[in-house]
């Protein structure tokens, strides 16, 4: 394709075209690039072909005044709304083409350009869009637009400029065969002027654009300091007139060029689009894409930052840019990793890219130099010191497991790792604690403390697995047998410290245990007493100076308690859907909650029935458990992760954004489907609704919850849910209204939809049919004489009956649509939704069995299901569907539960199962997939399947394997082990012969001939 070989020919272009480096020196050199000394990060939300992108290699990007984003690839046209990325295929008789510019004009129509298949508009509303040939003058690649009108489109291509409207384009002879690659139009004294981005000639100027355009003096080129002739994006910027060319910036500023490139550390890059947007604290900053280089984050001053891999950039390869309208984010479109979009409050990962020696990170803390960050990983420790990151502990000692290390303001310093205790000074390793020299308590030293008892003595406690250790100057190190006599041999999980109000007093201290929590005042130890803690499991802890004394956060098994001065206890219920949580942090006017199914976050004065922001995978969290984490000086929250060192910054500043635009993609009743419009009357017979929305609020978009009810008929509001699609089954006759609500991630709720209809009576109902039944009876009473009030009665009864049936079949409408909502529609399976209510009880019916049999957990994904639905579309892929759950069904026995647990994805829950019939359960599973062929149409397909298992209750004795979802998550992660191993197979987890880890069997069966 010419737009793909283009840009690839484009790299030796941008070389040939320019001079020697030596003569590129630009009449007045940018300013170098600018570092704060402290760890910098921007945290990115990747979108590639699993999210539907047609392809990695995004070149062009565009929002439409409804909300809903466009992108261009080299495989084509895609469109966003908040849930998946939909292709949209121009009529092209299935010929391949690249989109590389994309706007939109001001009657609405969306104009695509091409590398292949020329230039292209469309017309319509959400999936109704229709697109149809621009025939262009010249046929060549489409490099960019810019609107000119209402209905006209200033068109770059490849041999030109042309102007177009809906069906015709006139050349522009000033520009022919000059390839156009970028456009601005700006106002002059009045007059419209429109900047040129050429191939190779510099930058033009164009006036007398309503009539015969000129060019306007000579072209800005290489020989005024421009980097090189390719004009690839221009814009305004803080006064100035932007360019990005094939090998750097440039800024006109005052009639003279500032140059970004070699002389000022700049990327010699492509500079393929400019952005102005927010930087996060109220100023407007310019973003610019380089090719290669990642993307530079520009002031108004010139000075100017980069935003590369190492800052959490999925691809260096930068191409198009977006600044979303309703959120202000930011989105990039790259060359190699699809679409990354710049957000807030989302976690950013640093491992061996950031120069972390192991993605396996065992703690986090802060040294005494404010910007100095330690970080313990499965390699070994290091620690943030101007501008990266350096070896914390000597080479002789480079692998320790650090878990915990504090710096002394004696110039010494602790680390507390795998092996025992270390102080050390410098490179010098002072002291060297462990198990067999000392009276540390357990071989791993897990938790450190620094309690200052005056102006110049300190002493340090050290937590371990098996109890309290102290070390002080004069006695060195000696086991705590202080403490309650269930913590003084027991596991030391948490250790607080609080500096103490006078100078000359000794610091208070918290210690917290497997059950329960001391503090240490003076030398005297006392437990710290709250019914709520009776029996618990204590894991974490948080203290807080009040007025009136102390309060306490606590994270336990069971959840979140705030427990007063007075010892009243409060439980956050919100922090239950974590599990069981590790640890608290407090972080500004928040306070993080750490289990191991995520993070929430609180707002510490809010109210105890606040729903938290919680964060989990698709927030940027690698692993959902942390293990440790720490505030650096500037408010900034690091955790530590099997994924990463995890960072975040608490926007606790930002308002929520105002109410985002609500959608209604469709909706419609009937069979045949018809639209559901205002004022719709719905014959009895076609009373089933079916609707779909979308919510425009591209910002955690798994948060957005929806709600939809038939007022009239269902008048009390019912909860909010993540599904965007309804349906109403059966309404009876009568005026109703359709209200449709949605809210944000931030819970802000947008604008309602509202469509008044009407689902008419049956002809036996309506009021002349009882009317001339009326009439009649009358009319045969006048005749009948005698009969005359039998007859009346005998009506009566008649109706009686009648207004009994429609009760009856309103009450059985009603179960079926209950039923409905438990039950997948294509395959009949039971769903997600009724899993979350039957799961509670089977997991505890399994959990009180006798030893012995237990529950089979099985996720089954069909292989190779993508490739089904492209190869024989989504009718052959449902029929697929059927069949597998039809047969998962004649394997299940009585008491057995078959779910489809998404898409391609099946959830298997067998009833008494022993531990050696496992493999064989799973292995019967796989042989009635496979046993035979599945019809689709005039195709037989050999379908197989891919299954990860594991016996529930989990038998290893940790708190994380109690749940059925640890389970569930356990068949899952088998699952893809499975499909990563080749598929067609299953792993069953079961536990290693001393319960210390899992161990996988494959279980294959052979495919029939």
């Amino acid at each position: 394709m010419r737009l793909r070989c283009g840009l690839i020919g484009l790299w030796f272009a941008s070389w040939l075209i320019a001079p020697p480096v030596s003569a590129l020196q630009p009449p007045s050199p940018g300013p170098s690039v600018q570092s704060s000394g402290r760890i910098e990060w921007n945290a990115f939300q990747r979108f590639g072909t699993e999210d539907g992108l047609p392809q990695h290699s995004v070149i062009a990007l565009m929002q439409d005044k409804e909300g809903w984003i466009y992108a261009g690839t080299f495989e084509g046209l895609a469109r966003y709304d908040g849930r998946s990325w939909q292709t949209l295929e121009l009529p092209t008789d299935g010929r391949r083409y690249a989109v590389g510019a994309l706007a939109q004009a001001g009657d609405g129509s969306i104009w695509v350009g091409t590398d292949s298949e020329g230039l292209w508009r469309g017309v319509g509303r959400g999936r109704d869009i229709v697109f149809e040939r621009v025939p262009l003058s010249d046929p060549e690649a489409v490099n960019a637009f810019y609107p000119a009108d209402d209905r006209s489109m200033w068109v770059g291509t490849g041999a030109g400029l042309e102007r177009c409207q809906a069906n015709v384009c006139a050349r522009v002879d000033a520009l022919r065969g000059v390839g156009v690659r970028s456009l601005l139009v700006e106002s002059e004294n009045g007059e419209a002027m429109l900047w040129l981005g050429t191939n190779g000639e510099g930058v033009w100027r164009l006036r007398n654009l309503d009539a015969t355009p000129s060019v306007s003096a000579a072209p800005i080129t290489r020989d005024h300091g421009l980097p090189n002739n390719v004009g690839l994006s221009m814009v305004r910027f803080a006064g100035d007139l932007w360019i990005g060319t094939g090998r750097g910036l440039a800024r006109m500023h005052d009639d003279q060029l500032v140059v970004y490139g070699a002389g000022n550390g700049f990327p010699v890059a492509m500079v393929f689009a400019l952005q102005p947007g927010p930087a996060g604290d109220g100023r407007t900053v310019l973003f610019a894409s380089l090719r290669p280089g990642g993307l530079a984050r520009i002031d108004a001053d010139g000075s100017w930052q980069l935003i590369d891999g190492e800052h959490g950039l999925p691809s260096n390869a930068a191409h198009a840019l977006l600044l979303e309208k309703y959120r202000n984010l930011l989105w990039i479109g790259t060359m190699t990793a699809g679409i990354a979009r710049m957000e807030r409050d989302r976690w950013a990962l640093f491992d061996e890219r950031s120069g972390l020696p192991d993605r396996l990170v065992l703690g986090v803390g802060r040294g005494l130099d404010p910007d100095s960050l330690w970080v313990g990983t499965a390699r070994g420790p290091v620690i943030w010191h101007n501008g990266q990151f350096h070896p914390m502990l000597p080479s002789s000692h480079g692998g320790e497991l650090v878990y915990d290390m504090i710096d002394v303001p004696d110039g010494t310093r602790w680390v507390a790792h795998g092996q025992g205790l270390q102080r050390w000074r410098g490179s010098t390793l002072l002291e060297d604690f462990t198990v067999d020299n000392s009276a540390l308590p357990a071989v791993s030293a897990d938790r450190l403390a620094l309690r200052r008892l005056s102006m110049d003595a300190y002493e340090l406690y050290v937590g371990s697995g098996h109890g309290l250790a102290r070390w002080r100057a004069d006695e060195g190190l000696h086991r705590v047998r202080s403490l309650p006599d269930d913590m003084v041999d027991g596991p030391i999980k948490a250790i607080t410290v609080e500096p103490a109000s006078d100078a000359t007093q000794a610091d208070l201290l918290w210690v917290v245990g497997g059950r329960g929590i001391v503090r240490l005042d003076g030398e005297q130890w006392s437990r710290v007493d709250a019914t709520c803690l009776q029996g618990q499991s204590t894991f974490g802890l948080t203290v807080e100076r009040v007025d009136s004394g102390h309060l306490y956060w606590v994270s336990t098994r069971d959840g979140l308690f705030q427990i007063d001065p007075d010892g009243v206890c409060t439980i956050w219920s919100a922090a239950n859907r974590l599990g069981t949580l590790s640890h608290v942090q407090r972080a500004g006017e928040s306070l993080f909650v750490f289990g191991t199914r995520g993070v929430l976050q609180l707002d510490r004065h809010g109210p105890p029935d606040q729903s938290g922001v919680w964060f989990g995978a698709q927030s940027g969290l690698a692993s959902p458990e942390m293990t440790s984490s720490t505030v650096d000086a500037w408010g900034r929250l690091f955790a530590a992760g099997a994924g990463g060192l995890a960072a975040l910054s608490p926007d606790t500043a930002r308002r929520p954004a105002g109410p985002a635009p609500l959608h209604l993609l469709s909706a419609e009743f009937g069979a045949p489907a018809q639209p559901l419009l205002a004022g719709s009357v719905l014959p009895p017979d076609q009373a089933s609704i079916h609707l779909r929305i979308a919510l425009i609020a591209f910002e955690r978009e798994s948060q957005v919850r929806y709600r939809t009810r038939v007022l009239g008929l269902h008048d009390l509001p019912g909860p909010w849910t993540p599904e965007s699609e309804a349906r109403f089954e059966r309404l009876p006759p009568g005026d109703f209204e359709l209200l449709l609500e949605a809210r944000d991630a931030d819970g802000v709720e947008a604008r309602p939809i509202r469509i008044p209809f009407r689902v008419d009576r049956p002809w036996w109902q309506s009021p002349w049919s009882l009317l001339g039944g009326a009439l009649l009876l009358v009319a045969v009473g006048l005749s009948l004489g005698r009969w005359r009030l039998a007859a009346a009665r005998q009506r009566a009864r008649t109706l009686e009956d009648q207004v009994d049936e429609r009760t009856r079949e309103l009450a059985a409408a009603n179960a079926r649509l209950e039923e409905a909502s438990f039950t997948d529609p294509l395959t009949g399976l039971r769903n997600r939704r009724f899993f979350a209510l039957a799961a509670p009880a089977e997991a505890e019916r399994a959990r009180r069995a006798p030893a012995g049999p237990g529950l089979l957990v099985a996720v089954m994904d069909i292989d190779h299901f993508k490739a089904i639905n492209d190869t024989h579309g989504h009718d052959g892929g449902d029929q697929v569907l059927v069949e597998v759950a039809r047969r998962l069904q004649s394997v299940a026995r009585s008491g057995d539960f078959v779910l489809r647990w998404g898409g391609e994805e099946f959830l298997l829950l067998c009833r008494d199962v022993r531990a050696d019939e496992a493999a064989t359960v799973v292995l019967r599973l796989l042989t009635t997939l496979c046993s035979s062929p599945i019809q689709t149409g005039d195709h037989s397909l050999r379908v197989t399947a891919s299954i990860g298992a594991v016996t529930y209750p989990l038998s290893l004795h940790s708190e994380a394997a109690a749940t059925l979802d640890r389970a569930i998550s356990l068949a899952d992660a088998a699952l893809y082990r499975a499909k990563h191993a080749g598929r067609g197979l299953g792993i069953l987890v079961e536990p290693a012969a001393d319960a210390s880890d899992w161990v996988d069997i494959e279980v294959r069966v052979d495919a029939p001939a």
